[in-house]
């Protein structure tokens, strides 16, 4: 098993967001998805909400969830 890497709440958080995203630009919206995803997607960003924004005002891009 590889050593753990010890990063912080805001690099964490950042990690998260882009899987998330990645995941959102490559699934297809007219799929249905496994009960199991669509509660780690809702988890996802669940979280997403609740942690504060590492990006500055200027460069955020508030994009509509589908």
């Amino acid at each position: 098993m590889p050593k753990s890497i010890n990063i912080d709440h805001k690099h964490s958080r950042a990690i998260v967001r882009e899987i998330g995203e990645k995941l959102r630009t490559t699934m297809e919206p007219e799929r249905e998805l496994p009960a199991n995803v669509r509660t780690q997607i809702n988890r996802l960003r669940e979280l997403e909400e609740q942690s504060p924004s590492i990006r500055p005002a200027d460069e955020r891009a508030d994009k509509p969830r589908r």
